[in-house]
């Protein structure tokens, strides 16, 4: 096969990042859904557009002034990848608002739940909001004169604004207060968007912060009349731009770089849909942004807030009936010392978020306090504000024990929380390292150094998502735990790489990038390859979050071309076309969107019969495989390796929730056969860990009846 494809081989990764925020629409749109989990779906259409232009649309535009030919193997010349992604981002924007507006808000109500304008508000809210604006609202607000001595301020990026056009009330006195006729006034993110509004019995009615503001806008600016009053918010470029090799502390290096990204170039302006034209082109002509870059939202702004509308409700009847993570069976009643030796005893897989990640949080918390433990290292790549985790890290250091993490400053997002963490964790004593200089550390690996009877012995915890205790029971990822020497070898060489760059070892199990990954990968597909024939034919299967390595992309042509059947759950963007003759028919794509957001790498290979099944960090991606720290590690224990297949399995298995990527770039949702069982992987899934733990307890209860039985009957032995 040719190494370069026509551009009907392939699909551009931004439009694929489009399609999959098209499906999570999809969920938003799906009646069949419990009403406020569709709520919760637009919310994260939102923020994942908001993400969209901060991450992607800033960098075409900046490959666009860097004039550079295209950006990626489809060729598609900058400009017209700019074009091609505005329209799609529009209208995916158009169909959310329909679906607020036309489906989800008219359900809302139906259910006596309202979010209402001006115009709707009932007597006495008036007098009611009039109250919150003066005692809650007026006193954090700052209105900004726009004129000749004040110029036109810098804006926040994602934050909403009003935009007042005003004028002098008689008597005014303009030698001292000037001839205003334009003031901004941004609504504080501290305050909650949705202000509740007196209501009746089993009756919840909202009113936005940004319709409060503009109503009592009066109030603010005394001594003018408020003509008109808009809402709009801008978009900016989130690149954080950084010399490492220049950067003498990094801490500061990064903060600095934090403080403008905040300024960086607007991307996209976003007004309500009944904003005049000639004051769109006014803040066009001040934010230096074209016409095509103005998105209508049709009223709302910042649809991600709707987070706050689910948080303010109390309706379970609105929402799914819950699924608790369950403690492994393996876990279960273990404390202490119990922990190691569950681990000691075997490998355990866990799945998240059906499993509960408190095992890998104890797992820290009682090395923290354990007196024969020596050391534990860890990487921090995004934490939540408040991670236990961390604190039992500054715990253990502060009672001297050898602490090692290290901390990604630059976690996209979550960079100002990360350097808390480091600084914390720095101040208690720990050994702290920011990264590595050209790379971000993206692997997920806790090493535990424990003094025991017989020796040293190594405890370790691999996993394919971070050590965030809120987003494990969000993201599906999977976590392993071993005691096993050769895996404590190859996580310790690991640590050694990363701290003291010391040369990657020839490693037992793992494999790592940017050293190696790439090619272990490209190994183990020509393996299928080679390895394939009609009576022992070659089977790849891989879960991963996105596809878009060329380079791995053009291997599975070359594996299908030679008859290996190649099976794909990719949950967000795919450059590759499955299902084209002479190239890819062999190959096809699935994708999962549901309850949980897919996160876990699993990579399966059938190997001449010889399986061999490994979990990473990484995606399929050329940053994963170049420009980040990964790792790759093998499931070696019979059982682990079921399950971790029973997760594959049950994702290529699903019916109600997964779509099926077609030749011409298109996802079409699968539907259950006539008279088939609806088969909704998630729910599967839950309900395998439910029967791993309802298993466990009965065999426990056997064990303990047997055990009494037993002691019973030596009893009445004796007693003869």
């Amino acid at each position: 096969m040719s190494s370069d494809l026509g551009l009907d081989h392939w699909i551009n990764r931004d439009l694929s990042l489009i399609a999959f925020n098209q499906r999570v629409l999809a969920q938003a749109e799906d009646i069949n859904l419990p009403l406020l989990e569709r709520v919760k779906f637009l919310a994260i259409v939102s923020s994942n557009l908001d993400e969209f232009f901060m991450v992607r649309m800033a960098f075409i535009r900046r490959a666009i002034k860097a004039e550079e030919a295209n950006t990626g193997p489809d060729n598609i010349p900058p400009r017209q990848l700019l074009a091609m992604t505005r329209d799609a981002a529009q209208e995916l924007m158009r169909l959310a608002n329909h679906c607020w507006f036309e489906d989800v808000l008219p359900a809302l109500r139906a259910s006596r739940v309202d979010v209402v304008e001006e115009s709707e508000i009932r007597e006495g809210d008036r007098e009611y909001l009039e109250g919150f604006f003066r005692e809650q609202v007026l006193p954090v607000l700052t209105p900004l004169v726009v004129d000749s001595t004040h110029p036109f301020p810098l804006l926040s990026t994602g934050a909403i604004y009003i935009l007042l056009r005003v004028a002098p009330k008689p008597g005014l006195d303009e030698s001292f207060f000037g001839k205003a006729d334009t003031v901004l006034v941004q609504i504080p993110s501290a305050l909650p968007r949705f202000v509740p509004l007196p209501a009746r019995e089993g009756e919840a009615r909202f009113i936005l912060m940004d319709d409060v503001v503009m109503l009592f806008a009066g109030e603010l600016m005394v001594g003018y009349d408020i003509h008109d009053a808009h809402p709009f918010c801008i978009t900016r470029d989130a690149e954080i731009t950084l010399d490492e090799d220049q950067a003498e502390d990094l801490i500061l290096a990064i903060q600095e770089g934090l403080k403008r990204s905040r300024w960086g170039a607007p991307v996209r302006l976003t007004v309500g849909g009944r904003v005049p034209e000639n004051e769109v082109k006014y803040l066009c002509d001040r934010l230096l942004l074209d016409e095509a870059d103005i998105f209508r939202s049709g009223g709302m702004l910042n649809m991600k807030n709707l987070f706050g509308l689910v948080s303010a409700l109390d309706r379970p009847d609105l929402l799914e009936p819950p699924w608790p993570p369950l403690i492994h069976p393996a876990f279960a009643g273990a404390a202490g010392d119990d922990l190691f030796s569950v681990i000691s005893g075997k490998d355990v897989l866990v799945n998240l978020p059906y499993q509960s990640f408190d095992p890998a949080t104890k797992l820290v918390e009682t090395a923290a306090d354990d007196p024969d433990v020596l050391a534990i290292k860890i990487t921090l790549y995004r934490v939540s504000g408040q991670s236990p985790l961390v604190r039992a890290l500054i715990r253990a250091a502060e009672q001297k024990k050898q602490v090692t993490a290290l901390v990604e400053l630059q976690a996209r997002f979550d960079e100002e929380a990360n350097i808390t963490w480091a600084q914390r964790l720095d101040a208690a004593g720990a050994h702290v390292i920011y990264g590595v200089v050209g790379y971000k550390t993206h692997s997920k690996a806790c090493l535990v150094i424990r003094r025991e009877s017989s020796g040293i012995k190594r405890y370790c915890h691999l996993s394919t998502g971070n050590y965030n205790d809120r987003t494990a029971r969000q993201y599906t990822d999977i976590g392993l735990f071993t005691s096993d020497p050769d895996f404590g070898s190859d996580i310790s060489a690991f640590f050694n790489v990363i701290t003291g760059y010391s040369l990657p070892p020839v490693w037992n199990y793992i494999e790592m990038a940017p050293t190696g990954l790439r090619a272990r990968t490209m190994a183990m597909i020509r393996r299928e390859i080679e390895r394939h024939t009609p009576e022992n034919p070659g089977f790849i299967r891989a879960k991963m979050n996105a596809l878009i390595d060329p380079t791995i992309i053009r291997a599975l042509y070359r594996a299908s071309q030679a008859g290996v059947r190649i099976d794909l759950l990719v949950r967000g963007m795919c450059r590759l076309r499955p299902g084209i003759p002479g190239l890819s028919e062999n190959i096809r794509v699935r994708s999962i969107v549901d309850r949980f957001l897919e996160h876990p790498r699993i990579y399966h290979y059938r190997n001449g019969g010889n399986e061999e099944v490994y979990l990473s960090s990484a995606d399929w991606m050329e940053r994963n495989m170049d420009r980040r720290l990964e790792l790759l590690f093998p499931i070696n224990n019979p059982e682990c390796r079921r399950q971790a297949l029973a997760i594959l399995d049950a994702g290529f298995a699903d019916n109600a929730s997964a779509w099926r990527l077609l030749s011409d770039g298109v996802y079409s949702r699968m539907k259950p056969a006539p008279h088939a069982e609806i088969y909704r992987s998630q729910q599967k899934l839950y309900e395998m860990a439910e029967k791993m733990a309802v298993k466990s307890r009965d065999e426990k209860r056997h064990a303990v009846f047997a055990a009494r039985t037993s002691a019973d009957a030596r009893r009445r032995i004796r007693s003869r």
